[in-house]
C-alpha cells in the first residue's frame, strides 16, 4: 500500500542514509564575520591622492588637467577637459604632506561634484572616509572669502549627508599660493547602501565669494575602510539579490554588461567573492510514495529514486549562465576559469533503493540537495588603464553542488491511527456459493 506523501509520525522513526547520489560545493562551516576584524578592511580607492594623471608643465598655478583619474568631476569637453574641479600641485596646494589637492568649484549645478565608487565595498558594509580639506588658495579668493572657511558637504550612499566647513584663513594674502589652512584626518562614517556607493564631495560655497566658480574648499589624500556585512545564509536560491552593472562610475543596464562581455572570451574576467560564496544543504523533502506494510511479514522491495537539480540567477539569455546548452556560452567559460569550477547546471539521474520494513511499519524516501552559492564580479580584462572605461558585473549564482553531494535517507516509522485504521479495515467477501445459477460476486456484503 502506498500514501503520496509522508504523513507525520507519533513513534520512533528510523533513518538509513543511503549515500550521496548525485555530486552536484565545500564544507558548511560557517564563514567568519569580518565584523571581527578591529579597524576594518582597506578600500581601495582609486586615485586617492589625485596624482594621477601626472601634473606636467609649470607648478607656478594650479593646474586645470583632463578629468583626475577614477574620479567623475563635472562635465567635460570634447577633449576630455574637466570643469568641475582644479589641480593643485603640493607645491602650490601648501598641504603639509607635499599632497596633490583639488578644488571643489561652485554648486552651481549637480554636475559640478566630485565623485568615485567604492568598489569592493558591500551594501551594509560600515565605511569610514578619512580626508584633508583646507581653504583655497586660488588666485580668485579674496581674504573675504576664506576667512571663515569655506562650506562643502560629503555624501556616501546609503548614509546622511554631512555638512563641513573648512578651518577659516584670516590671514589669507591675495594672490599667494601655498599657503592654506589644512585639517588632516577629517572623517566620515556611513552605512552603504548599495553595493559600490557613491562617494560625493560638493563645494557649497556660493557669490559673492567664488570669482567665476574658482573659488573652492581644497581636499586630498582620501582613504577608506570598511567592515564588511556577515554573510547572510537566509536567502533562498529563488530570491537571489539582483544583477547590477557598472561602466566606471556610472550605473548601465546588466543587459549592455553581458553584451560587452559576451562579446569575446577574452574581454572579461570573472572573481567570486570568496567570503559570500558558500555550498550548503537545502532542508531534506519527501521524494516518491510512502509505502504502508500491511502484511504479517517483513517486506523487501527496490525503489528507483529520481534527483535532479537545477540553476538560479538573473542574467540574460545570451550570457548562458546559467548553463543549460550543450556548449558553454563565453560568460559560462569566464565563469568556469575565474571559480575553478564547472558546474552541470541542470543535473538528473536515477538510483535504485533497497527497502526492507517491518509489519505495521511505513518506509519512504527522503532526499537532501547539495547546492553552491556563487557571488562574484565579471569585470574588464585586462583592467583598463582608465578606470572610467571599466565595466564591473555583480551577479550572484545558485546551482547544485561540484563537491557536495546530495543525501538520500530511507526512512521507517510506524503507522498513523488512519494507517492502522485501513490496515484493519475488513476484507470484502461473499457466501460461495450464492446460488444454483447465481455467481459468487454479485451481491457481496462486508
Amino acid at each position: 500500500m502506498k500514501t503520496p506523501h509522508a504523513p507525520a509520525r507519533t513513534g520512533a522513526v528510523r533513518v538509513a542514509v543511503i549515500g550521496g547520489a548525485l555530486c552536484l560545493g565545500l564544507s558548511t562551516t560557517a564563514q567568519p564575520s569580518h565584523a571581527d576584524q578591529p579597524g576594518g578592511q582597506p578600500v581601495a580607492v582609486i586615485n586617492g591622492d589625485f596624482a594621477l594623471p601626472a601634473i606636467t608643465g609649470t607648478t607656478a598655478t594650479y593646474v586645470s588637467t583632463p578629468y583626475v583619474h577614477g574620479w567623475s568631476a563635472g562635465v567635460t569637453n570634447g577633449a576630455g577637459v574637466s570643469y568641475g574641479v582644479l589641480r593643485y600641485p603640493g607645491t602650490n596646494s601648501g598641504h603639509p604632506g607635499g599632497k596633490v589637492a583639488v578644488m571643489l568649484r561652485s554648486p552651481v549645478a549637480a554636475t559640478y561634484s566630485f565623485m568615485q565608487r567604492l568598489r569592493g565595498v558591500r551594501a551594509g558594509a560600515q565605511v569610514t572616509v578619512t580626508f584633508d580639506d583646507s581653504p583655497g588658495v586660488a588666485p580668485q579668493c579674496t581674504p573675504a572669502a576664506v576667512a571663515a572657511g569655506q562650506p562643502y558637504t560629503v555624501e556616501g550612499v546609503g548614509g546622511a549627508l554631512s555638512e563641513r566647513t573648512t578651518a577659516p584663513d584670516p590671514d589669507k594674502k591675495v594672490n599667494t599660493l601655498g599657503t592654506g589652512a589644512w585639517r588632516l584626518g577629517q572623517s566620515y562614517t556611513f552605512t552603504a547602501g548599495e553595493n559600490e556607493p557613491l562617494l560625493t564631495f560638493i563645494s557649497q560655497v556660493g557669490a559673492p565669494n567664488n570669482a567665476n566658480t574658482n573659488c573652492g574648499p581644497m581636499i586630498a589624500d582620501v582613504r577608506a575602510v570598511h567592515i564588511p556585512p556577515p554573510v547572510d545564509k537566509t536567502i533562498p536560491k529563488s530570491a537571489l539579490p539582483a544583477s547590477e552593472a557598472f561602466y566606471g562610475n556610472d550605473r548601465r543596464t546588466v543587459a549592455d554588461a553581458v553584451n560587452y562581455c559576451a562579446g569575446a572570451l577574452g574581454r572579461c574576467v570573472f572573481t567570486p567573492e570568496e567570503a559570500y560564496s558558500y555550498s550548503y544543504y537545502e532542508p531534506a523533502q519527501v521524494n516518491g510514495d510512502t509505502y504502508i506494510n500491511c502484511t504479517r511479514n517483513a517486506l523487501t522491495r527496490t525503489r528507483p529514486v529520481t534527483l535532479a537539480g537545477r540553476s538560479y540567477g538573473d542574467l540574460p539569455a545570451n550570457a548562458g549562465l546559467p548553463g543549460g546548452a550543450a556548449a558553454a556560452s563565453v560568460m559560462a567559460q569566464q565563469f568556469t576559469a575565474g571559480s575553478s569550477t564547472s558546474p552541470d547546471w541542470n543535473p538528473s539521474l536515477t538510483r535504485s533503493v533497497t527497502e526492507v520494513f517491518q509489519p505495521s511499519e511505513v518506509s519512504w524516501v527522503e532526499t537532501q540537495a547539495g547546492r553552491r552559492r556563487v557571488e562574484g564580479w565579471f569585470t574588464s580584462n585586462p583592467t583598463p588603464a582608465d578606470p572610467q572605461t571599466e565595466w564591473r558585473l555583480y551577479t550572484v549564482l545558485d546551482h547544485p553542488s561540484t563537491d557536495l553531494s546530495d543525501r538520500i535517507y530511507q526512512r521507517t516509522g510506524p503507522m498513523t491511527a488512519f494507517e492502522k485504521q485501513r490496515c484493519q479495515s475488513n476484507r470484502l467477501t461473499a457466501p460461495t456459493p450464492v446460488g444454483a445459477s447465481t455467481p459468487a460476486g454479485a451481491n457481496r456484503t462486508p
